[in-house]
């Protein structure tokens, strides 16, 4: 058995920026997000095109969709930004595939999202109630709502995929 320390070691006095996460609050939330515009059926992608559908969203569908009111389902619905487990994959990177378990051929889920930011450029929508009423300051020469301070591929996030028929096959790392 191994005793439990009282504090954790410190890392080593050289390392890279943007590699080692800064201290920060964890609050969990859970939302609920769709998949990525791109998975969906072309019938699906039509109906987000046509804004007589998007009436429901009232006051939320604002004038500055009305030539592409499709972008407020990939701003404000699909694919939350920030650090995650499990949800959907954001592509654009390379367009939608199946990651396939190298093991026994199933396909792989996502697991956990470790983004460089909490919330996108553009995407408001996903911005915490606390945080729009009582913003964290922002950490200087860092992109908005990067608390961990964690970068991943100049600004990307880095998506872990784990075979759901067993936790021994290898994951499957993913950039977007």
């Amino acid at each position: 058995m191994t005793d439990i320390l009282d504090a954790p070691p410190e890392p080593p006095a050289i390392h890279f920026p943007g590699y080692l996460p800064e201290p920060c609050l964890l609050t969990p939330e859970q939302v609920t997000e769709y998949p990525n515009a791109m998975e969906l059926s072309k019938e699906l992608q039509e109906q987000l095109g046509d804004r007589s559908r998007w009436q429901a969203a009232g006051s939320a569908l604002d004038s500055s969709y009305e030539v592409a009111p499709d972008e407020f389902y990939g701003g404000h619905l699909s694919i939350a930004p920030g650090w995650k487990v499990g949800g959907w994959t954001r592509w654009g990177l390379t367009d939608p595939r199946p990651r396939i378990c190298s093991e026994c051929g199933t396909e792989a889920v996502p697991l956990l999202t470790i983004d460089t930011t909490e919330w996108g450029f553009g995407g408001e929508g996903w911005i915490p109630e606390e945080e729009q009423a009582n913003p964290t300051p922002m950490l200087p020469g860092q992109p908005p709502a990067n608390f961990t301070r964690i970068v991943v591929a100049s600004g990307y996030n880095l998506r872990l995929h784990v075979c759901p028929a067993s936790p021994d096959h290898p994951h499957i790392e993913l950039i977007q």
